[in-house]
């Protein structure tokens, strides 16, 4: 039965799910850094497009990603358990990394490489991405991507004012809490994914 109240709430709850594995608060430092040596109208004209081409990288594996690997047999219960021991490697990885001061860029080339591939669209949004797209249908990811891709670049083209309201320092922090979120989700993902398995055959 159709029900307007459960779908939006889940459709909410992916959203600030995959806003969270991508964690625009977290990137900004990196992305200030990086383009860095560009103009205010050229630094957002490169936001704009690294946001777009992430996009349409998450779009193409949400509508094609799954096909390609149901050849191979893989189940629900495979992506839940893949998406989840990535999401938590990667959230872990990034917890624990030192930081450090990115490479500053002349051109539009940053916008591909590496603002929207790995900062955006990186493994984790990408298994996220994949394991929503088999489990709640391909609707429903597409409006996901748009909205967190929408929320994405309004908190890029804001990371300016969000710098001086935070600092660096309150910046952090927040991306300290996102990655522990994403930790929550990843090994949310591996005990769903493993009562998937243990629950009865293959779908």
């Amino acid at each position: 039965m159709y029900n307007l109240g459960s779908d939006l709430l889940n459709l909410l709850a992916s959203t600030v799910a995959l806003y969270i594995i991508v964690d625009p608060i977290g990137n900004i430092p990196l992305f200030t850094a990086v383009t860095a040596r560009l103009d205010p109208g050229r630094r957002r004209r490169v936001l704009v497009l690294s946001v777009s081409v992430a996009a349409l990288i998450l779009i193409l594996f949400a509508a094609f990603g799954v096909e390609f690997f149901g050849y191979f047999g893989v189940t629900l219960g495979d992506f839940m358990v893949a998406s989840g021991i990535i999401l938590v490697a990667f959230s872990l990885l990034y917890l624990t990394r030192p930081y450090e001061q990115g490479i500053a860029a002349e051109g539009v080339e940053v916008a591909v490489v590496p603002l929207a591939v790995p900062f955006l669209a990186g493994p984790a949004s990408i298994s996220y991405v994949l394991l929503l797209s088999r489990e709640v249908g391909l609707l429903h990811v597409l409006l996901v991507i748009i909205v967190v891709s929408l929320l994405t670049l309004a908190t890029l083209l804001a990371s300016e004012v969000l710098t001086k309201i935070l600092g660096i320092l309150g910046i952090r922090v927040v991306e300290k809490i996102m990655l522990i979120l994403s930790v929550a989700i990843g090994i949310s993902l591996i005990r769903r994914g493993l009562s998937q398995w243990f629950a009865g055959p293959p779908q």
